[in-house]
């Protein structure tokens, strides 16, 4: 190959790479006014809300819940929320649990957690948070979850969720004032035993959802998934 085919060559891999260049730059989202603000208040990462903006185009608001609402007919207002260093946007119930399985282990490198807040079972679109905390104890505590319907409350439950953590290795996915939701990672030897223990803690699991403690175990078996839930 001669010096000029050489030049020719050389300039053609260097106009390619500027074009990747140029193309990924091109696709790189940048934060509307609003989103670096409330980035700028609570000093949170940008890029956080950059991979969010791959899957989901709804509104990012500063990290808002309240369990208790006042419905009226043309609104729904927050009693009380709970204001914490996060993020939270809507995603479609049928996208919700998928987006978040997208981005946990990306989030947690970057030292946040992303989980399911609200999930509406129906047409409304679910709630999904964002907290800057690894930490699935300090969530549970942050959002205040707790089963104060059957006498747990929030100091309580998280001492029970440790307890199973220390056995079965759970992963957060899912919290708010009233349930909350793990991947489990250490399955249990024998299910029908642990799904024992998980009525003894949250009997509307069972009484208001699976209806029976073999049809749990046999959910969790499959899912993968503890949850507790407390009318």
């Amino acid at each position: 190959m001669n010096s000029q085919r050489i030049q020719i060559f050389l300039l053609a891999i260097l106009t390619f790479a500027i074009g990747c260049n140029s193309s990924t730059t091109e696709k790189s989202y940048i934060l509307t006014k609003e989103e670096r603000n409330i980035c700028d208040s609570l000093r949170l990462d940008t890029t956080i809300i950059k991979d969010i903006r791959d899957l989901n185009t709804s509104k990012i608001e500063p990290f808002h819940y309240s369990l208790s609402k006042i419905i009226t007919k043309d609104s729904e207002i927050e009693a009380d929320p709970i204001f914490l260093k996060g993020l939270v946007f809507s995603e479609a119930n049928t996208k919700s649990y998928d987006l978040v399985f997208s981005l946990k282990d990306k989030f947690k490198q970057k030292g946040y957690s992303i989980f399911l807040l609200e999930n509406n079972f129906n047409n409304k679109p679910d709630n999904i948070g964002v907290l800057n905390t690894i930490d699935k104890f300090t969530i549970l505590k942050q959002v205040a979850t707790d089963g104060i319907n059957w006498n747990i409350t929030n100091d309580s439950l998280i001492s029970i969720i440790k307890g199973f953590d220390k056995k079965y290795s759970l992963e957060l996915i899912g919290a708010s004032g009233d349930w909350c939701e793990f991947i489990i990672h250490n399955e249990p030897k024998n299910w029908d035993e642990f799904a024992k223990e998980v009525y003894k803690v949250c009997p509307d699991v069972v009484d208001q959802g699976a209806g029976s403690v073999e049809v749990l175990a046999d959910e969790m078996k499959k899912t993968k998934r503890l949850y507790f839930w407390w009318d």
